[in-house]
């Protein structure tokens, strides 16, 4: 009997010295105790009691009467994250006469009820609240604050709206458990891409750049093929894809963008410029390293000769 007091007091001063939550992978805080029964559980809450005691405990194997286990209460804790409806959870054991007290300490996830969406004059707040997923009375969950920001802005792209700039914050009640979601708009101008320009080309046409971007001027079947919208991380894949083209025509040194657009007649100029830089040529060709063949023959494998023009992507398909 005095082994076990000695070991409940260590429990009482580990629980003395913890913190009410730990923010990152909880972890039980008394040493594992043998053969301590489990006289009582106790919820305690930090903010708004917005899941239910009887819910807590019925997702829980940890129960009146068992004997305590770090173990199990570490699936506790992982099994109450995985509701969704947790945000911090931590559970431990008090000393209570022979046995022990279970404190399961929570703040429970608050509740979204009102979606504000500020800013939209082209479609109505109420259309892109029908467009969204967001329901409201549901756990505040940023993941789905995410999407619903995209399909905000894929719903003005579709309409021409290439500038568009959505933000979200959430104000959240703690006294009252619940949240606020406020998304705030900037539509910018509408208008379709009607031209991309290469200030700076001299070597290859327009015509021959346009065709290494997906980022395309708008077409009269742009309902079918999507040209005419700007994404901004495409336009950057293009604008590397401009400049892999350049180095791989010899151009090593050719530096490609910012892009900058301009309004014309309500219509978007995406302006790429160019400084090509000198055009490069292969010179000699040595292979070094051989046992098995002779140079000569590995030379004759080649398809970039000397005096070709240089390119990465020829220097790598003949590696």
């Amino acid at each position: 009997m005095k082994i076990l007091d000695r070991a409940l007091r260590r429990v009482a001063l580990s629980l003395a010295l913890a913190t009410a939550f730990a923010l990152h992978a909880p972890r039980t805080a008394p040493a594992q105790v043998e053969e301590v029964k489990i006289k009582s559980i106790e919820v305690q809450y930090t903010g708004p009691e917005t899941v239910s005691r009887e819910r807590i405990l019925a997702q829980m194997r940890t129960k009146v009467g068992q004997t305590y286990s770090n173990g199990i209460a570490e699936q506790d804790i992982r099994t109450l994250y995985n509701t969704g409806q947790i945000q911090n959870v931590r559970i431990f054991g008090q000393p209570q006469g022979d046995g022990v007290k279970v404190i399961v300490a929570v703040q429970t996830r608050a509740i979204m009820n009102e979606i504000e969406i500020q800013g939209a004059s082209a479609i109505s707040a109420k259309a892109l609240r029908k467009k969204i997923k967001l329901k409201i009375n549901q756990r505040m969950d940023y993941d789905a604050l995410g999407t619903a920001k995209q399909e905000i802005i894929d719903a003005y792209r579709a309409k021409g709206y290439n500038d568009i700039d959505v933000d979200f914050k959430v104000d959240t009640n703690q006294a009252r458990g619940t949240s606020r979601a406020v998304f705030t708009i900037n539509e910018g101008i509408k208008g379709a891409i009607s031209r991309v320009e290469f200030p700076g080309a001299t070597a290859f046409s327009d015509r021959a750049l346009r065709k290494q971007m997906k980022t395309r001027p708008k077409t009269i079947i742009s309902f079918l093929d999507k040209t005419g919208r700007l994404d901004e991380a495409q336009l950057q894949q293009d604008v590397d894809s401009v400049r892999e083209w350049y180095q791989n025509h010899g151009y090593v040194d050719a530096e490609v963008g910012p892009v900058r657009k301009e309004r014309v007649n309500n219509r978007t100029v995406l302006i790429m410029p160019v400084k090509e830089g000198q055009k490069y040529t292969v010179g000699r060709i040595t292979v070094k390293g051989q046992k098995v063949t002779d140079g000569a023959k590995i030379l004759k494998l080649l398809k970039v000769k000397e005096g070709d023009i240089y390119s990465p992507k020829g220097i790598r398909d003949d590696a």
